[in-house]
């Protein structure tokens, strides 16, 4: 026999886009809960991840005072492009001596998760973990609550935050059935490494870290590496577009260990203890597409609702979850002063939302996406500026080319005219 139980608002998932929404609404002293299908929040994820920007600190003032909420701050972003047998790297000093918070920190999600759920609790919200929920309550054309087992939880208004699993949202009438060429396989590893060693082979001190990003020897599939230091573990992974993996035949797994066997990424996870594995799909559709934000007594946060941009030199993704569902916050408590939960009133969601660094960031890279798909990017580029760079630094004991003679000279060599030509404009046009 089912139980019935009356709240103002039910959210779908405990990841930073639901507790973040959470933890705005039990400030003000709306009954809110959370359910999430883990067996805790952050159950679900691998540790490591990169947060930019100051959107945690608008949520939580000063959260860096506590070191349960982040690993390292970002002090230097790498930038590596590999070939076959090189790579090149651009280091970039993103410390600001005169202001504070950090540019960014990393965080270790299911640490990271659980310490915004609980801030959510001790504000006021319900967190019920290993809740799985399976559909909606429907008067009409009017969402009125949700399922999990027995239990029909009756709410006023439904925030989903379920991730890239589109299931409810779906259901909703919020999204189709997504396309393989917007999802990219993301996989992530977890390397254990002391801490003073870190702190050596990355030149750190303190509670300094770094992030990098690593594009090319991919086999050619659109995608690129991921790498950040945490307090006492290594974060990596690689992200590939899905698509591409089943057009050219190949495992998700069998790229990622071809990866691994370069030499730029050996040195930097030698003597490093593999911990965690984990592979999960990520929406890469950018702004044109976007789920409906919004309906009948629901909104959409986070990467539900395809909140993720990829820009190459801009990957961001936690911090557009946790901006968006600040706004559902925000905007949900408009709804319910207004007593209304059509369709009509819901707009208030996506109206807040237009204003926020995160749609419109979306808004600017809306090519992007598009652009990103061209595997040129990914394999022939990498090769030709390795390759220029080699040929511009080393020394056979011969007299020195000038230095534009030599690269216009390697370029008609080496690039494909016609699609370079087509790559900067499109370049231009999408970034």
């Amino acid at each position: 026999m089912s139980e019935e139980h009356d709240f103002d608002v039910a959210i779908v998932g405990a990841g930073p886009a639901g507790c973040a929404a959470a933890l705005v609404l039990a400030r003000a002293g709306i009954e809110v809960v959370v359910l999430e299908r883990g067996q805790y929040p952050g159950a679900k994820n691998v540790s490591g991840a990169a947060l930019y920007g100051p959107v945690l600190n608008d949520i939580i003032p000063e959260y860096w005072e506590d070191k349960e909420s982040f690993e390292r701050h970002l002090t230097t972003k790498k930038i590596t492009m590999l070939s076959e047998a090189r790579s090149m790297t651009i280091d970039v000093d993103l410390r600001d001596f005169n202001q504070t918070p950090y540019n960014g920190v990393t965080v270790q999600r299911p640490k990271f998760d659980r310490w915004l759920a609980e801030k959510a609790e001790e504000a006021g919200a319900m967190i019920l973990p290993d809740s799985m929920v399976e559909d909606f309550v429907w008067e009409d054309k009017q969402i009125v609550g949700i399922k999990s087992g027995d239990e029909i939880l009756r709410a006023k208004l439904v925030i989903i935050a379920e991730g890239a699993n589109r299931i409810l949202t779906e259901k909703a009438k919020l999204a189709k059935q997504p396309h393989a060429r917007h999802y990219a396989v993301a996989m992530k590893e977890t390397y254990e490494l002391p801490k003073k060693q870190i702190e050596e082979r990355f030149h750190l001190t303190g509670t300094e870290g770094i992030s990098n990003e690593i594009l090319g020897h991919s086999r050619g599939v659109p995608g690129g590496g991921f790498f950040y230091t945490n307090e006492n573990t290594l974060s990596f992974g690689l992200i590939l577009n899905a698509k591409s993996l089943t057009e050219k035949k190949l495992k998700a797994t069998e790229v990622l260990e071809d990866f691994k066997n370069h030499s730029y990424i050996r040195k930097l996870l030698k003597d490093a203890k593999m911990i965690e594995y984990s592979a999960h799909m990520i929406p890469e559709g950018g702004f044109k597409h976007l789920t409906k934000l919004y309906g009948n007594g629901v909104i959409v946060v986070g990467d539900a609702a395809g909140m993720v941009l990829n820009a190459g030199l801009y990957i961001e993704g936690i911090n557009f979850a946790l901006e968006s569902g600040r706004i559902a916050g925000e905007a949900a408590k408009k709804i319910l002063e207004s007593n209304d939960y059509t369709k009509k009133s819901t707009k208030i969601y996506k109206n807040l939302l237009k204003e926020s660094f995160a749609y419109k960031d979306l808004k600017q890279f809306k090519r992007a996406a598009k652009f990103l798909e061209t595997e040129r990017i990914f394999n022939h580029y990498p090769e030709l500026i390795n390759g220029l760079f080699y040929r511009l630094l080393k020394n056979n004991g011969k007299p020195r080319e000038k230095i534009t003679r030599a690269a216009i000279k390697h370029i008609l060599k080496r690039a494909k005219l016609l699609g370079a030509i087509k790559d900067v404009f499109g370049g231009l046009n999408s970034l």
